[in-house]
């Protein structure tokens, strides 16, 4: 049975916001939300103003939700080592089964080492990575997401789907279709604005909108998701520069409420 998940990332601390994660994880709770996902910059976030870990944890099991994904980390940066040691410390106390995870340098030796190395350190928390395609990196596709996650196949790694990299980037429905359900750790949802401009990261994370306010062919994507079998966890990931300091209370209403309507 198809679960829901809040993706909290629209009021990260990565935009210079005040991410309001035990507000939001409250909404997420009363809007039906069984599933959170927080990011490791707002994780931080709440730490440096006084929170803790724990915190989050105890709201989480207060407000009846569970910790599924954190993201994000970003294999091929110098610091890669530093980033897998810091998100299973969070990872410890909030118990995700997934941490999002982005390549960010061509997919070589030295990448699949800490591709690895990082599957490892988070392996001792209890959580795998999943691996994100986006249209602008060394891994642009479901394919090459797969080929990296295959190659590595000790990491017990899987492959991210979101569906705003599905219809702006380079997969058509082939290519969707050739993914392995095994392959799938879950999937991320959402609908886009037509684009406006080149600018592919700017468009990704500020003028997505709510699944059935947009572009994107929705019915069809579920259609080809769910005749592999898949009948996971799906995160809701909006991500809306003019929604950003939105009640958080309405804002995960709306998600949920639309997110239903597809997955229901």
């Amino acid at each position: 049975m198809t679960e829901l998940c809040f993706n909290a990332f629209n009021r990260s601390a990565w935009f210079e916001v005040d991410p309001l994660l035990p507000e939001q994880i409250r909404a997420a709770g009363a809007a039906g939300f069984p599933l959170f996902g927080p990011d490791v910059f707002s994780i931080t976030a709440h730490v440096e103003q006084g929170g803790s870990v724990e915190q989050l944890a105890d709201e989480l099991e207060e407000s009846g939700v569970r910790c599924y994904e954190i993201a994000a980390l970003m294999i091929g940066n110098d610091d890669v080592d530093a980033q897998a040691e810091q998100i299973a410390s969070y990872a410890a106390v909030l118990r995700p089964e997934w941490v999002l995870t982005n390549v960010m340098a061509p997919v070589d030796d030295n990448v699949r080492d800490e591709f690895a190395r990082c599957a490892a350190v988070l392996a001792d928390v209890g959580a795998r990575l999943a691996v994100e395609y986006l249209p602008w990196t060394p891994v642009p596709s479901a394919a090459t997401a797969y080929d990296l996650v295959a190659s590595v196949p000790d990491a017990g790694a899987g492959v991210l789907p979101d569906v705003w990299h599905h219809f702006r980037g380079p997969d058509t429905w082939a290519e969707l279709d050739a993914l392995p359900l095994d392959a799938i750790a879950y999937v991320q949802f959402s609908d886009a604005l037509p684009m406006t401009s080149d600018d592919i990261v700017d468009e990704t994370v500020s003028r997505r909108v709510f699944p059935g306010d947009g572009e994107f062919d929705l019915d069809t994507y579920c259609e080809h998701i769910r005749a592999k079998g898949f009948d996971g966890v799906v995160s809701i990931e909006v991500l809306n520069a003019t929604m950003r300091d939105m009640d958080p209370g309405e804002f995960t209403r709306r998600a949920f409420a639309a997110a239903d309507r597809y997955w229901g």
